[in-house]
């Protein structure tokens, strides 16, 4: 009977590990945009060259959770793509360190950033099966926004990017870092993407020059993100940091409905000289007045006494 039973145990060992190493589909790299046109949710192992016994733990953790996630998740699938060939993708393009998970949700993908226990990645899949991102054009941008016209629905995080990649090779990171944190934060802030190759009046109005960019918009200022290189944190948790902090160290520009005036340009500076000016003028002004009036007064008691001399 005891042999029976670790007989058993060990038949069920077998059976967890062919399921975490032979029954998980592997695809390569290149392979991968055209599997998730394919499927609506697919949640990716990402690794690099040989699996390690802590990279094969992590990759045991995200099997039992996508396992788990299956039994409301019918259409959740999952696969490994082992990158050690390639140093371009979406694996790369939030700086988080391998091995990790992207979710494609009808090919928009995500990459996890937290705590690596079961419960924890069946909640996310669970959670962000759709993109919590808005799409803006020229024509729904500021009735959605309201970012010069009353911002009362709420702060908005926008990114602007563009699909030729000829004119923004790196726009598609921005594009998952967006969604990546768009998932974290979804519940205090609003997401948006404009692809300004389709509207070019907000390209104008915002006087975007280079791209991508991210601008948060709150209480009628705009505020632009600007990604620190010398740093291990991740874009999406720079974004988040951003968000929720770091953007009071940036000067914010009055949002208008018109083009707005690049900070440095004549202009624009010509806006922040000319309240000085007045401050200035209000003071100097009736200085010269009052001197003009005792000049006029010295004047006149010079002739006085010059008359007087006279007739004496």
């Amino acid at each position: 009977m005891y042999q029976k039973f670790l007989n058993l145990c060990m038949l069920s060992s077998l059976i967890l590990f062919a399921h975490s190493y032979d029954d998980v589909k592997q695809l390569a790299p290149q392979d991968l945009p055209n599997y998730v046109l394919d499927h609506r949710l697919v949640a990716v192992f990402v690794f690099s060259g040989e699996c390690d016994k802590a990279c094969a733990d992590k990759r045991q953790l995200v099997s039992d959770a996508w396992l788990q996630s299956t039994d409301y998740m019918d259409d959740l699938v999952f696969v490994q793509v082992d990158v050690s060939t390639t140093r371009t993708g979406p694996w790369f393009a939030d700086q988080q360190p391998l091995p990790s998970i992207l979710y494609y949700r009808d090919g928009i993908p995500i990459v996890y950033g937290g705590d690596w226990s079961v419960d924890t990645i069946s909640m996310w899949f669970s959670d962000n099966q759709e993109s919590a991102v808005a799409q803006l054009t020229d024509e729904t941008f500021e009735h959605d926004t309201q970012s010069a016209t009353g911002a009362t629905t709420g702060d908005w995080l926008v990114l602007f990017s563009s699909n030729d990649h000829t004119k923004c090779p790196t726009c598609s990171a921005g594009f998952t870092s967006l969604h990546t944190v768009a998932a974290r934060l979804r519940s205090r802030f609003v997401f948006g993407h404009v692809n300004v190759d389709s509207s070019p009046n907000l390209l104008q109005r915002f006087q975007l020059d280079s791209l991508p960019v991210f601008h948060l918009f709150r209480q009628g200022y705009m505020y632009k993100f600007e990604r620190q290189k010398k740093t291990q944190l991740s874009v999406s948790d720079q974004l988040a940091d951003f968000l929720t902090d770091s953007y009071q160290k940036v000067e914010g520009q009055r949002v208008t409905l018109e083009p707005m005036k690049k900070p440095g340009s004549p202009s624009s500076i010509l806006d922040m000289i000319l309240p000085y000016v007045g401050i200035a003028a209000a003071i100097i002004v009736p200085f010269l007045i009052a001197g003009a009036v005792l000049e006029r007064i010295a004047k006149k008691q010079k002739l006085k006494k010059r008359s007087e001399r006279k007739k004496a």
